[in-house]
């Protein structure tokens, strides 16, 4: 916790302090549904975000963004959910070498959800992480390694009922991960793009695999030449599959009845 506090007032601090080369902040409204597929579970809900895309005058980039929820929470798989949550997510990265397309470099982000309707009381990742990339005018890819700090606490509402006590549902470790991006442009107007990482602890025990995907669409034929800039719109999917052996206890009930959760999210987008 005290971990990523840090990290944010850094990255703020940051932020704040280099001179601005080139800037673009953007918000977005959408409607969602949360699945969790394993106990046929669908929660729909509204939700806003707020992102940020910096680059300095000495080359130095940073990026983030904040996202809230509101859930219609009519399944209850926690009795005492409380239906807001959000996501946090901070990070930056740079250069080693960069040819005509292709790229040696460094990332570094920290990621957080908390309160989701699947049990998720607080998910924190930090990673510093080296990265290949190529860079072409329709397609962008890249590969990450790193190492860094991983986080997972489980709600005690649904394990309780499982018999499991509060003490047992956080698992704080230091673990590896591997990232995997991709962006293909369609013309002017359309861009497809996905990302998918592994998690992994010392033992070399998986811990976490997460997918997303995206359909981003230029609007601005639509809607634009109002008040609104760059309008977009913007169709996408996060799904999340945790191992929770981790905290299961042998000859008891799993403690959760799930190990996954999907959101799909309909949002549109302009710039501020």
């Amino acid at each position: 916790m005290k971990l990523s506090r840090a990290f944010a007032v850094l990255f703020f601090a940051s932020a704040a302090s280099s001179g601005v080369a080139q800037e673009d902040w953007r918000y977005s409204v959408g409607v969602h549904d949360f699945v969790v597929p394993d106990v046929n579970s669908q929660t729909y809900g509204l939700n806003g975000s707020v992102s940020m895309d910096k680059r300095s005058d000495s080359g130095r980039h940073l990026f983030g963004s904040f996202d809230i929820f509101w859930d219609h929470d009519k399944d209850h798989l926690d009795n005492d959910h409380i239906p807001i949550w959000w996501q946090l997510h901070l990070g930056s990265d740079g250069d080693f070498w960069r040819g005509n397309r292709m790229r040696v470099g460094w990332t570094a982000d920290i990621n957080t959800r908390m309160n989701t309707v699947s049990s998720i009381e607080r998910q924190i990742t930090a990673l510093p992480a080296f990265v290949v990339g190529f860079d072409g005018q329709t397609l962008q890819a890249s590969i990450e390694a790193g190492a860094g700090w991983f986080f997972l606490h489980i709600d005690d509402d649904a394990p309780r009922e499982q018999g499991y006590d509060r003490s047992e549902l956080k698992n704080s470790t230091f673990a590896y991960a591997a990232t995997a991006k991709l962006t293909l442009k369609l013309g002017e107007s359309w861009a497809i793009s996905g990302r998918a990482r592994g998690w992994w602890d010392r033992y070399n025990t998986p811990l976490e695999s997460q997918y997303q995907a995206a359909l981003r669409v230029n609007a601005s034929s639509w809607i634009g030449g109002g008040s609104m800039k760059q309008p977009a719109l913007v169709l996408s999917a996060d799904y999340y599959k945790y191992n929770l052996d981790v905290y299961n206890r042998p000859n008891a009930p799993p403690v959760l009845r799930w190990n996954d959760d999907l959101m799909i999210r309909l949002s549109l987008e302009a710039k501020w």
